[in-house]
């Protein structure tokens, strides 16, 4: 059988998933434990997801993505908490189709957060998103985040990280799932190289609930 010829309206496609399966739906991540920092920390982290305000056209599209979150992070020697938040942030996706590849690259970026202070690390950070494909009613992309973030460490004090997250969306059984692996590196702030760090992520799957 010959392989299936590649679409030349891939916007278009991955729109109509999107608005099928993720547009207006929200997804629940379990609560889940995990240590940075070289075992010195514990991190316990969960959320919900909504996706929506999707708008499109036939090279383009974006959607918000509002997030509330829980995030906790303990010192496994003396049990100290370190960070404790509960917060609401708002990210939008901005994505289209390069008409120099044909391929669909894009940008996350924060919106809005109720952690924006003068010490927040979620604070002017931007994803650029890429290798985004629609592929067998998967549809899945990377995300990498530019220049570099905020992590606090076991002393209290923050340095600087990125974060890469391979994402994927899928229908099971009827219920959206949203599946993120992500990989930390430590970022040399006067050169940007970026090393991978000693902190290693579990898999992150987010969950329709249905009644």
């Amino acid at each position: 059988m010959p392989p299936k010829k590649k679409s030349d309206n891939i916007v278009d496609e991955i729109v109509d998933f999107l608005r099928k399966n993720v547009n207006g739906r929200t997804l629940y991540t379990d609560e889940t434990t995990f240590a940075i920092e070289g075992g010195r920390l514990l991190l316990t982290y969960s959320d919900q997801i909504s996706l929506s305000n999707m708008f499109f056209s036939k090279v383009k599209y974006t959607m918000d993505m509002f997030v509330v979150g829980k995030e906790k992070i303990t010192d496994t020697k003396t049990g100290n908490v370190i960070k404790d938040t509960y917060s609401s942030s708002l990210y939008r996706y901005s994505v289209a189709k390069r008409q120099s590849t044909g391929a669909v690259t894009g940008i996350l970026t924060l919106v809005a957060s109720s952690l924006m202070s003068d010490t927040a690390p979620e604070e002017s950070i931007a994803s650029v998103a890429w290798n985004i494909k629609l592929e067998n009613n998967e549809f899945s992309w990377i995300e990498e985040q530019m220049l570099y973030r905020d992590q606090i460490g076991f002393d209290g004090k923050y340095r600087p990280i990125a974060l890469r997250t391979k994402c994927r969306i899928f229908v099971d059984n009827g219920n959206t799932v949203y599946v993120h692996d992500v990989e930390c590196f430590d970022v040399d702030p006067e050169t940007l190289v970026r090393t991978p760090s000693e902190t290693k992520y579990p898999r992150f799957i987010s969950k329709e609930r249905r009644a």
